[in-house]
């Protein structure tokens, strides 16, 4: 006859792992924000691992600053005016009387799939921002995402805040989103 175990190995582990995230959420409590609170994203605005970048007396930062302000407002500037240029070539297929239906059926499409990417676009640029980023250009294209953001280097949570930013606007996989930072 066997002798039945009380303790299995199954139920070593599960009090383990247990054990292990009591103690997680102990620590978390003590080591925590002022406030004697659990430790949040929005506890502080320092994150563990950043640095500041020294330089010397001849380093411009205002000028550096003002060439990604112009990146970023040169490239919306193209990025609109392409948009603009393509829906007017559209709207003037639809309007064309030598058009057949099939072609302006199509250009209205193509139209709505435009506004559709401004939208996300807008939506996707929006919440990077809101994430702490200050400066955001998404681009959609028909299989990929390219976000470019103002920053010296992207700590691997800032990347997963731009990707969820994006996967939940769109439904674009993971492997074709590109992250771009702008410096």
């Amino acid at each position: 006859m066997k002798k039945k175990k009380i303790f299995g190995t199954k139920q070593v582990i599960t009090a383990l792992l247990l054990a292990a995230l009591g103690g997680a959420v102990w620590l978390n409590m003590q080591f925590g924000a002022a406030s004697g609170g659990f430790v949040t994203a929005n506890s502080s605005n320092k994150n563990l691992g950043d640095t500041k970048y020294v330089g010397t007396v001849s380093d411009t930062p205002a000028m550096e600053t003002a060439a990604t302000t112009d990146y970023f407002k040169t490239a919306a500037a193209e990025r609109k005016a392409a948009r603009e240029e393509a829906l007017n070539l559209l709207e003037e297929t639809i309007e064309s009387l030598d058009s057949d239906k099939e072609a302006k059926s199509a250009a209205s499409e193509k139209m709505a799939v435009i506004a559709e990417r401004m939208e996300k676009e807008a939506a996707i640029e929006t919440l990077i921002k809101a994430k702490g980023f200050e400066k955001v250009i998404a681009i959609i294209g028909d299989k990929d995402v390219t976000v470019i953001v103002s920053a010296e280097a992207l700590l691997p949570s800032q990347t997963l805040q731009i990707q969820d930013a994006v996967t939940s606007q769109t439904e674009i996989s993971l492997q074709n989103i590109k992250i771009v930072s702008k410096k």
